[in-house]
């Protein structure tokens, strides 16, 4: 089985976190908040992949075997 790894630092235009005014100092609470919960987000999603990945490769293998099976 082959493994996908998605960095974290990868993202679509919908999961960005806002950028900072200049000169604000620090993040908010809020600001810590939200990417916190968007990197939480991604994780799910890349577990959910990591499964769906492996299913995927079991059903191929049964597949293949049931194939390899009829052939003989």
């Amino acid at each position: 089985m082959s493994t996908v790894v998605l960095s974290s630092r990868e993202t679509s235009p919908n999961t960005r976190t806002q950028q900072h005014q200049p000169g604000s100092g620090h993040a908010t609470e809020g600001d810590r908040l939200i990417h916190l919960m968007r990197s939480v987000y991604q994780a799910d999603h890349q577990v959910k992949l990591l499964h769906l990945h492996a299913e995927a490769d079991t059903l191929l293998h049964q597949l293949q075997a049931a194939l390899k099976q009829r052939q003989n």
